[in-house]
């Protein structure tokens, strides 16, 4: 494929991404941005074809949602946050324990091997859980198809668990300095690229957030990205989880689509509905923050998903960024224990 080409294909899907966001904005549906998007980028990919550029759209959307979150850290909000790590730690521990409950299940439905169940049903990243699944011989495809399916069916549950959109207790502040957000979004792309070369996980997210920190216990405050990009970040979310959805795939493999459908309701049931309620009780956050906090999805998606609803984006993002690292640092230890490697 010439590059003209593959350009073409993807300003075709971020094309008719926008203009499922826009559709469903103007029917006034909730997440309408992300969740028409995803429709506008599906339909793209089963019609025209796959196309490139995913990776890159969707780094693009991490630093605009990343430095979005970034503005409305203060030094009162991190350090209520350093005292919440040990509840996202626990949290983290119950959904990784849930997986592995649910892998016996997965393995039954779906017809394939305990490694590859096991890596399917770890909330953790699609890249990453697809990369342990080459290392260790397991089925990639399988693997990528089942992450794919949870994080969609998480993005598309939500709103009907929430409602329709509403403001939170938590909004960012009109104010601040364009020059400290310029700052921390050039810091945050040069530095998430050397961090991306040395594999650190998602580093398009979190370095904004670090930058923001940063700037926050300096006393800076940072101007809020303009709504404008914020959409353009939520649609290139939606767009790039679309892109995933190809209809060949679930029709190839439809008992993988069905395990990773009932363990995805398996892990939201127990984290959502006996999880959440400790955690406004603990926390004194809202449900809804809770509820994205907690949901087992990618941290791209309920970031997105936790700015739209205008809620306390640090407690999401805290909350899927420890299980995902802890979920990501202990698949191998658990793989070798469950799963021990043939001896020679």
């Amino acid at each position: 494929m010439s590059p003209v080409h593959a350009l073409a294909r993807a300003a075709g899907s971020v094309g008719l991404a926008a203009l499922g966001g826009a559709v469903l904005a103007w029917l006034g549906l909730p997440l309408a941005w992300i969740l028409g998007a995803l429709a506008g980028s599906a339909v793209w990919v089963n019609l025209a074809g796959p196309t490139c550029g995913g990776r890159y759209q969707r780094r693009a959307a991490q630093l605009l949602l990343g430095a979005g979150s970034a503005a409305i850290l203060t030094p009162e909000m991190l350090s209520s946050m350093l005292g919440f790590l040990p509840l996202m730690l626990a949290a983290a521990v119950v959904a990784n324990g849930t997986a592995l409950l649910a892998a016996p299940v997965f393995m039954r439905v779906a017809g394939v091997e305990r490694i590859t169940a096991l890596l399917c049903v770890l909330p953790a990243g699609l890249a990453e859980m697809s990369n342990l699944a080459e290392e260790r011989q397991a089925r990639p495809d399988i693997v990528a198809l089942s992450h794919s399916t949870r994080v969609a069916m998480i993005v598309i549950l939500v709103p009907l668990v929430l409602g329709t959109d509403r403001g939170g207790q938590f909004l960012a502040d009109t104010a601040g300095s364009a020059t400290a957000l310029a700052v921390c979004l050039v810091a945050s792309l040069l530095s998430s690229m050397l961090l991306n070369r040395l594999g650190m996980l998602n580093p398009w997210i979190v370095t904004p957030m670090i930058f923001g920190a940063a700037l926050a216990l300096a006393g800076i405050e940072i101007m809020p990205v303009p709504h404008d990009l914020v959409v353009i970040a939520q649609i290139l979310v939606g767009a790039s989880l679309g892109a995933r959805l190809k209809a060949e795939i679930f029709v190839r493999l439809p008992r993988v689509a069905l395990a990773a459908s009932l363990s995805t309701l398996l892990l939201s049931a127990v984290m959502l509905v006996a999880v959440s309620p400790f955690l406004v009780l603990v926390m004194g956050v809202d449900a809804v923050t809770a509820t994205l906090a907690l949901a087992p999805g990618g941290i791209g998606e309920m970031l997105a998903t936790a700015q739209a609803l205008h809620v306390l984006v640090p407690v999401v993002l805290g909350f899927q960024f420890v299980r995902s690292l802890l979920t990501n640092l202990a698949a191998p230890v658990l793989l070798a224990w469950l799963v021990p490697s043939p001896r020679p």
